[in-house]
This record gives structure tokens, C-alpha cells and sequence, in this order.
């Protein structure tokens, strides 16, 4: 009788519960094991602004239930601190105990960057990463908050908060918000959006510390001192994972380096998800895609691989959505198209909408668009397929090869 496989996973979000999943579906008799450090079970990070918002009920965030688990025969370990791996031995070291793996799934996520000259540990100060983050601010009795970084995380805060009746100031180091995923003149008319919602945006402003002791009174930037009771850290995120970083190969951007199986440097030893550098799917160079869509995708791919298949991970796409009160701001592939050489750019807008197709070498290589749902699943398969085109008009009415080239790419959020 054939020996029971002992996979274990590290790390309970998107990643490793599809990770599970593709193992369960080819290895329907193997062990599996996922370690997490929080307690909760698997929740979609990408809701946690609408439960802050007050526009779900909490019990909405979780993707599965306790009993779920059991039912796909995975044991879970909540609360359970890694500390080390012993790669030789095959063997994961917990705070409490050591699991012994045949092959291993690395996908421990990310966590929020605090920058070092700012003292955070103070009443009143968040970070809006996780549900634990999200539940402190549903309880923190607040009226006014400065949000620190523009990208989607703070965004989504900042109007999750606004909803609930604060004040809501935005403040940018760059010179225009949303710097990594749209470029200067959509993210305009995005902040134009915000304003008109009473969110106050400050462009090309830099913290220099938040004053007080012991709570929040208010922020200090290299322009003004503004007011307030609640601080957001929206100010970056960095892979997650010291207790294997020393023993493992990295990419360019700090997360573990995996070929296109997934496959770490580290004999039966996977990775995926925020944790990993991954190649970008219109680049094919190694990126941080910190996406939910991404992270599924790579979990699959893992699970597949450690599983005995032969999968190859397509490349990590940058799609982000946002909804800003209603009105949808979304870009695809690479930014910067217009404000760097070799880009040509196809505009078009009508009131408060604007759409910006970004093309390289007669490619569509990203899109952006506010307020402009319609064309959006044949502009993400132009971007998929990295297509040809000589207009817009070409891009939208192009015809195209069978739909399972977008299979990988169906939980793309536009």
C-alpha cells in the first residue's frame, strides 16, 4: 500500500486555500495541512472596505466556514507561529511543534510597510491589511481621519471611512494619487471624484511624523499640521516570511523567486501568492503583483505542480477596480503609457469618463479607464493576448481565437 503524501501549506488566504484545492482534486487521499497565524478561516481581503463601509454584515468576508474544511479533508492550524524550516529534514518548525512535509507550499502573503522614521505604535494609528486590522476600526470610536498613501488600500479606506461619517483627508508624497496604477490625467479625474465626495486629497506631500504620546491628535507634513483622531498607514507592502528568507533564493523586489511552476529554489518547495516575485505576463520580468486574482492563479498552479502535474503559471497581470461612490475606475496591464518613451496612447472622453488604451510596438499593453464600463472584457483580452491593433476601433471589434485563453484570467475584478 502506497504511503499517504504529507503536503503543507503555509498560509490560509486566497493562495493557499486554492493551493489546497489543487492538491485535493488530484490527490484525493494525500494529507493536508494549512498553518495560519490568525485565527479566523479564509476571508476575501478584497470586501474588508465594504464591511468597514458598513455595507456588509461582517460574516460576508469569509470565502469558507470551519466545517468546510473538514468536508475537503484539510486540517486547519490557526494561531500557529512558523519559525523555521529545516529543508533537508523536510521539516516546517512552529512555535509549538515541528510538521514533517513531502512537499512544502510557501504562501504567507504580505504585510503593511511602515515607514521607520514614523512612530505608529499609539492609540489611533492603523494599518488596513487584514480582517483583525479591519474589525479595530469598526470598533474605534472616531470623527476625523488622515489617511497616509493613495493607492487602492488607502482609498478604499479613506471612503469606508467617509461612509461612516469622518472626515476624511488623503495626503500623497507623489504628484498625483494612485501613482502605481493610473497615470496623471485619469488619476485627476479621480480626484476630482473624491473631492466632490468630501475627501479632502493633498498631492506631493510628505508625513514627517504623527506628534502626541500616547493617542493620536493629529499628522505633521512637510506643509501643514492637520488635525485629526484616526490614522491610516496606507504606505506600502512588503512580502511576508522571515523565517525562510535567509534559506531561500529572492527576486528583485524581496519576495521568493519561483520559475513558472512555481517551484522555489528549495527542493519540494513552493511558493505563491503576495510573498512570491513572479513574472509579469506583458514584461516577463519578475514582479511583486500583489492581486488577488494572481494569488488564486499561483495557488493553482502550485497545488498542481506539488500535486505530480505539470502547470505553468501564465504571468501575473496588473488589474485593479475600484469603486469610487459608485463610479468604477479600472487599469489593466502597465501604466506610464504617454509619460514614457516607446508608448503610444489612444484617448478618448465624454463627462466625467475617460478611457486611455496604452499600446508598445502596436501592442495593447495596458488600459485605464473611469466611469467607462462598456468595451472592458474585449480591452482585457486585447491586453491578455497582447494583440495588434492599429486603432481603438480595431481593439474593440477585433476577432479573436477560442475562450480558453482567458480561462486563466476569469477571476480578473474589473
Amino acid at each position: 500500500m502506497a504511503e499517504i503524501m504529507k503536503f503543507v501549506i503555509v498560509g490560509n488566504g486566497i493562495a493557499g486555500v486554492s493551493a489546497a484545492h489543487a492538491i485535493r482534486k488530484t490527490k484525493r487521499d494525500a494529507s493536508i495541512t494549512i498553518v495560519s497565524d490568525e485565527v479566523e478561516p479564509t476571508y476575501s481581503a478584497c470586501v474588508l472596505g465594504h464591511y468597514l463601509g458598513e455595507e456588509i454584515p461582517r460574516d460576508r468576508v469569509f470565502i469558507k466556514n470551519l466545517s468546510e474544511y473538514a468536508q475537503d479533508g484539510i486540517r486547519l492550524l490557526s494561531s500557529q507561529k512558523v519559525t523555521g524550516i529545516d529543508a533537508e529534514e523536510k521539516k516546517l518548525i512552529l512555535e509549538k511543534a515541528d510538521l514533517v512535509y513531502d512537499k512544502l507550499i510557501i504562501a504567507t502573503g504580505s504585510k503593511p510597510f511602515i515607514p521607520p522614521s514614523i512612530q505608529a505604535e499609539r492609540s489611533g494609528v492603523f494599518t488596513f491589511k487584514s480582517l483583525s486590522d479591519t474589525d479595530k476600526l469598526v470598533r474605534w470610536k472616531g470623527q476625523s481621519a488622515v489617511i497616509v498613501g493613495s493607492g487602492p488600500i488607502g482609498l478604499e479606506a479613506g471612503m469606508a471611512l467617509k461612509r461612516r461619517g469622518y472626515r476624511v483627508v488623503v495626503i500623497e508624497l507623489l504628484s498625483h494619487i494612485l501613482p502605481k496604477v493610473f497615470d496623471r490625467r485619469p488619476a485627476g479625474l479621480i480626484k476630482e471624484i473624491l473631492e466632490r465626495k468630501g475627501v479632502e486629497v493633498l498631492e506631493g506631500e510628505r508625513l514627517v511624523e504623527i506628534p502626541g504620546t500616547d493617542t493620536v491628535t493629529g499628522v505633521a507634513t512637510d506643509r501643514r499640521t492637520i488635525g485629526c483622531d484616526t490614522v491610516i498607514l496606507a504606505t506600502g507592502m512588503k512580502p511576508r516570511g522571515a523565517w525562510v528568507f535567509d534559506k531561500i533564493k529572492r527576486g528583485p523586489c524581496g519576495g521568493i523567486s519561483v520559475d513558472e511552476k512555481m517551484q522555489t529554489s528549495l527542493a519540494d518547495v513552493f511558493a505563491c501568492g503576495d510573498c512570491v516575485d513572479a513574472r509579469d505576463l506583458i514584461t516577463g520580468r519578475p514582479v511583486s503583483s500583489m492581486l488577488w486574482h494572481n494569488a488564486r492563479r499561483q495557488g493553482e498552479i502550485a497545488g498542481y505542480n506539488a500535486a505530480g502535474l505539470s502547470r505553468q503559471y501564465e504571468g501575473s497581470l496588473n488589474a485593479t477596480g475600484l469603486n469610487l461612490f459608485g463610479v468604477q475606475a479600472v487599469s489593466i496591464g502597465i501604466s506610464g503609457g504617454g509619460e514614457t518613451d516607446g508608448f503610444a496612447v489612444i484617448e478618448r472622453e465624454r463627462e466625467d469618463a475617460y478611457q486611455r488604451v496604452i499600446l508598445q510596438r502596436s501592442e495593447v499593453v495596458g488600459v485605464q479607464s473611469v466611469n467607462w464600463p462598456e468595451d472592458m472584457g474585449h480591452l482585457l483580452a486585447s491586453v491578455v493576448r497582447k494583440e495588434k491593433v492599429t486603432s481603438l476601433h480595431d481593439a474593440l471589434t477585433k476577432r479573436r481565437p477560442p475562450l480558453r485563453t482567458m480561462r486563466p484570467f476569469a477571476h480578473v475584478r474589473t
